[in-house]
């Protein structure tokens, strides 16, 4: 489904409830925050909206699970997702909430003093959004952003060696053994959960 057509629904349900929460899920490099990002400017034009991404609330690097072949940084473990539910329920039932800074460079927490205010189009979104969040937004607009892994495996690689300097032989490594295991056993399974499949822009 494209970003219009996922856009009016979101219209659809704000006309008629005054809100429209969005949750957004999928593997590393799927085109989940380009997706949020797609739909908070389509939405902005006239509507009110509010992002919230679950990478803000990753554990600083020593407490995020480790393997010998590396850090598990797509497990449900490496995120403070209790912390991360309860402000995501603050927001839209206070009508506010404080959100992290993460640092990816440092893989360190900066601060919490970054203010998010309820809106008309609230959309959260992370590689396991859809399933904390389950139960705490029935109503949502759920989406799974469905990308091929290899599709993934080439978008990690220019990031990764562009932003951070990795080698690319080292981001294949990390991905078949440490991301691909997590994407099999938590994230691919919210699918199912999923109102909307969709598959990030190539």
């Amino acid at each position: 489904m494209d970003i219009a057509s996922i856009a009016n629904m979101a219209k659809q349900k704000i006309n008629a409830d005054g809100i429209c929460n969005v949750v957004i899920a999928g593997g590393t490099c799927s085109g989940k925050t380009t997706l949020a990002n797609d739909l908070q400017n389509q939405l902005a034009k006239e509507f009110s909206t509010a992002v919230i991404s679950q990478d803000s609330y990753f554990k600083d690097i020593q407490y995020v699970p480790k393997i010998p072949k590396g850090y598990l940084m797509d497990s449900p473990n490496a995120f403070h997702a209790s912390e991360f539910k309860q402000d995501v329920e603050q927001l839209l039932r206070k009508g506010t909430a404080l959100v992290p800074h993460y640092d990816v460079a440092q893989n360190k927490r900066i601060s919490k003093n970054t203010p998010i205010e309820r809106a008309q189009a609230n959309l959260f979104e992370g590689l396991h959004a859809i399933a904390l969040l389950d139960g705490l937004l029935p109503d949502a607009l759920t989406i799974f952003v469905n990308t091929p892994l290899e599709i993934c495996l080439e978008r990690r690689i220019g990031r990764d060696t562009k932003l951070y300097g990795v080698a690319k032989e080292r981001i294949i490594e990390n991905f078949n053994d440490c991301i691909v295991p997590m994407y099999h056993s938590y994230i691919a399974p919210q699918i199912k959960r999923a109102k909307i499949k969709t598959q990030g822009e190539t």
